[in-house]
């Protein structure tokens, strides 16, 4: 098995190509980063002849669906190109890059998940997200960074699916994976709407070598993802102008200080049900997947909370005294603190971690990499309890350096993240390694 890490800017692309030949693309990044990093390796493979036979998009967000939309544009572009050349009346070539065959998209589509209410709640995630911006409170203006990716992401998602239909590309949605896909006959395996979700007794699929299983996320989860949206359309309170979120947000803060509440208000709480400790609806909505070659592991995460994932792990019964070690983590949510913790880290080890982050929202957090790092070499409390991971190297990979960040913040962030590694690869060398991805990607073959 052999993995591309690519520079994908704040969001996630990974490259997996098996044995057989089989190829995986997991997440797109931003459109910005397809169109710099990520095209020029599948115009080669376009070249070639050969194709992506999954594309796998973990959740709507514009840093792993935006890259996925551009090229399903360029695909679309370059096949009416080649109908009319076909045809001795060819039109002026794409200025995009070309794209390799399409066997199959795994997305849950954001209208399969929340029916007809995508419009309204793209009009309220902007709205809101343009108040917070504007409120001058530091936490409230991320926040609204947050609802804006996620607003964006909202057509995003609807100009996917429209273009995978069988009058644009005519891409399979969610269908069995299989000797049936290899030979394109598998766009009828799965009924339209169809969602992809974790169930007990799925079977695993198969994509030449590899066998995939979905560990998340389940039905109930999907169900509270399709509530919370519903709740949060209903809220009048979503309509507040920016003086008073930052009114509201202040009394939550007086609350604290005078012991009437545990934590500040969270503004996560849109979705009308408890707040998943810092992570919101969408990303809790990831697809998670277990990848496999042999006995070769590599473990998806998308944003998940660590929570789901474990819960995934157990329900799949796929930890073993407590503990799974895989060969590679892609790990979660770009490194976020929200979405690590002390519990995952010492169930989940790996001999290769992958990060996705260029600095943005100060991911990858150097807390992560501390708890990471401590289940590797730190005290016996704080280690992995797999026995793979008590003495074998591991490395760090990190998908792209701060030299190749243009906003200041990002090349702060970044040195930090470099100053950090030059320090534990110090202290715990040659057991630690580290690597940067200077280019457009870096391979990483699994024997």
């Amino acid at each position: 098995m052999k993995i591309r890490l690519f520079q994908s800017y704040q969001g996630d692309c990974l490259l997996i190509e098996a044995a057989s030949g089989h190829r995986m693309l997991c997440d797109g990044g931003t459109g910005a980063a397809m169109r710099d990093f990520v095209a020029p390796s599948l115009e080669r493979l376009a070249r070639d002849d050969a194709m992506l036979d999954l594309v796998y998009v973990s959740h709507i967000d514009d840093d792993h669906l935006g890259g996925v939309l551009a090229m399903l544009e360029a695909a679309l572009e370059w096949k009416v190109y080649d109908y009319h050349a076909e045809r001795g009346d060819p039109p002026a070539r794409p200025e995009s890059r070309r794209v390799p065959r399409i066997g199959a998209l795994w997305h849950n589509a954001f209208h399969d998940q929340i029916g007809a209410n995508a419009g309204p709640i793209h009009t309220l995630l902007a709205a809101s997200a343009r108040a917070l911006r504007a409120s001058h409170v530091e936490p409230l203006e991320v926040l609204g960074q947050e609802y804006a990716r996620i607003a964006n992401s909202v057509p995003q998602a609807l100009r996917v699916s429209r273009l995978i239909k069988a009058d644009l590309l005519d891409i399979p949605l969610n269908a069995p994976l299989g000797e049936a896909l290899a030979s394109g006959a598998a766009a009828a395996a799965a009924p339209a709407g169809k969602l992809i979700i974790a169930r007990p007794d799925a079977p695993v699929q198969p994509l030449g070598s590899l066998r995939i299983r979905v560990l998340g996320p389940t039905a109930a989860e999907l169900k509270r993802l399709r509530e919370g949206w519903n709740h949060w359309l209903r809220d009048p309170a979503n309509r507040l102008r920016a003086q008073a979120i930052r009114d509201r947000y202040a009394s939550g803060l007086l609350a604290m200080a005078g012991g009437r509440a545990d934590d500040p208000f969270d503004l996560r709480e849109w979705e009308g049900t408890p707040s998943y400790q810092g992570v919101t609806t969408p990303n809790i909505a990831s697809l998670i997947l277990l990848v496999e070659e042999e006995d070769r592991r590599v473990l998806l995460t998308g944003d998940a909370h660590p929570d789901m994932i474990l819960a995934g792990l157990k329900q799949a019964d796929l930890l073993r005294d407590g503990a799974l070690h895989v060969d590679v983590l892609k790990v979660q949510h770009h490194g976020s603190e929200h979405n690590m913790s002390p519990a995952f880290c010492r169930t989940v080890s790996a001999d290769h971690y992958l990060f996705c982050g260029n600095g943005a929202h100060t991911n990858p957090e150097l807390a992560v990499l501390d708890a990471l790092l401590a289940s590797r070499v730190g005290p016996a409390e704080q280690r992995a309890r797999a026995p793979e991971a008590e003495s074998r190297p591991f490395t760090f990979w990190f998908n792209t350096t701060a030299a190749a960040q243009t906003q200041q913040s990002h090349i702060d962030h970044m040195e930090q993240v470099q100053r950090w590694a030059d320090a534990a690869l110090r202290k715990h060398g040659p057991r630690l390694r580290v690597r940067f991805v200077e280019g457009a990607y870096a391979s990483l073959t699994l024997r």
